[in-house]
């Protein structure tokens, strides 16, 4: 059996049991939720009133979907992840464990590469994510070498990060 949080309007979040999505159909409509095909919820995963969620989305255990939140088509959201109200998270986007994305944030790319030491994030938001440490994408350029030195990074996965980083940079750049 699986766990699920949904917001009503009138009581705030209320936790639901499931065996599968088409168990929770009435909820969804009373909230004004919206489920594509193939999506699969993980346990314990919360989803806001109104939000929107695409076919073949994947939610992960615990991750938490904002009121009036959009996640787009093939889009997946890591275990724990918390996407704000409003928030709007672009078809195909890849949003890693645990992360954090803002009230009212548009996310229309992103990556997450896994590198030899850390995980790397970046949401088209001028942020990169490396294990965890959140920059700019200017203090990494600045600050990588440092960074990777005090981790005990060999030289070749400083080269690698900052490798990284600045495709981080450039596509950054493509969206202003």
């Amino acid at each position: 059996m699986k766990r699920l949080k949904l917001w009503a309007l009138d009581k705030g979040w209320s936790e639901y049991e499931y065996e599968n999505i088409s168990d929770l159909l009435n909820e969804f409509q009373k909230r004004f939720i919206t489920i594509g095909n193939g999506v699969s919820i993980g346990n314990g995963a919360s989803i806001g009133y109104g939000a929107l969620i695409g076919d073949r989305a994947l939610i992960g255990n615990g991750a938490s979907i904002g009121n009036g939140a959009s996640i787009g088509n093939g889009a997946s959201i890591g275990n724990g992840a918390s996407i704000g109200n409003g928030a709007s998270i672009g078809n195909g986007a890849l949003i890693g464990d645990r992360a954090l994305i803002g009230d009212g944030a548009l996310i229309i790319k992103s990556i997450y590469i896994t590198g030899s030491r850390h995980t790397i994030n970046w949401y088209g938001t001028g942020v990169i994510h490396i294990g965890c440490i959140k920059e700019t994408i200017d203090w990494w350029k600045e600050n990588y070498e440092e960074i990777g030195i005090n981790n005990d990074y060999t030289s070749a996965q400083i080269e690698e990060y900052h490798n990284y980083i600045l495709i981080c940079g450039q596509l950054q750049n493509e969206i202003k």
